[in-house]
């Protein structure tokens, strides 16, 4: 059944107005041949009217809504254009959840149990529960997804997408593309991030993953002497390895967290040590 509100039936009504005018203006008895006066004036001009505002409102009611398809909007202009002051970023995007990395089924950063096939994803500092969508700057298909853990823990990567937000986003073959990130809503629209998120899950800089209980030990207490709060987090390598992540302080703000990561870098900068920003949880 076709909506009330279609433009085709917008068009119906128009015209059955338009009809009702032309009624109303006619002379209740015909007027004599060759005699003038006022309803001869009415009559001669009242069906020219009547078309000039059916024309009018035929083009107005049946005209469609303006849509822009992706390719007019452009890349990420959406997001600039309905909010300001979404999140956005732009960096290099892996997948994770093969049938051989020993992902799926483990608990992710948010307690869920990891599914492949779910729209999800690992960021390092997006709030867990948040949305993003995410568009392959290389064949700009886009998605929706939701962060539900932390990741990628690889230099120059900003995102992991599940196995089923690789596939939509065609990263399967290639394994890593070039991406573009927004924050949006569940339905996908651009929308700021929540500043309450930041305050119940602040920033920590993650320095190393050590196995080594006395490495583990050394580097905590030369870590606390200089910057404070340090934390230990239990991990698990994808080859069973159990793991200590050493991690500098609780940050309210992601600018004292780089410059804390900085100052951590000059000082550890003869070890190949290369600290990054992620969250508590």
């Amino acid at each position: 059944m076709t909506s009330p509100f279609h433009p085709t039936n917008w068009s119906q009504a128009c015209v059955s107005w338009i009809h009702e005018i032309q009624i109303a203006f006619d002379p209740p008895a015909p007027v004599e041949p060759g005699t003038g006066g006022f309803l001869h004036v009415m009559r001669w001009g009242s069906s020219r009217v009547a078309i000039l505002v059916l024309l009018s409102f035929t083009l107005h009611c049946t005209r469609p809504p303006a849509y822009l398809s992706s390719a007019q909007l452009g890349s990420g202009s959406r997001a600039a254009s309905a909010d300001a002051r979404a999140y956005v970023e732009e960096g290099m995007a892996s997948w994770y959840g093969g049938d051989d990395d020993g992902f799926a089924g483990r608990p992710t950063a948010s307690g869920e149990i990891f599914d492949p096939e779910q729209y999800t994803c690992a960021h390092r500092t997006l709030p867990l529960g948040s949305f993003v969508e995410v568009e392959n700057l290389e064949n700009h298909k886009r998605a929706v997804l939701r962060v539900n853990d932390r990741g990628p823990f690889v230099k120059d990567r900003i995102l992991d997408l599940s196995k089923r937000g690789a596939r939509d986003l065609g990263l399967l073959g290639k394994g890593t593309s070039r991406i573009r990130l927004s924050s949006v809503d569940a339905m996908g629209l651009p929308v700021a991030l929540d500043p309450a998120a930041t305050q119940a899950d602040p920033y920590v800089v993650q320095v190393a993953s050590l196995s080594d209980p006395k490495n583990i030990e050394t580097l905590a207490r030369e870590l606390e002497s200089a910057f404070g709060i340090v934390t230990l987090q239990n991990a698990t390598t994808l080859n069973g390895l159990s793991v200590k992540r050493v991690r500098v302080g609780s940050y309210t703000t992601r600018q004292d967290a780089e410059r804390a990561a900085e100052q951590i870098a000059k000082l550890l900068k003869d070890r190949g040590v290369e600290p990054f920003i992620t969250r508590q949880r």
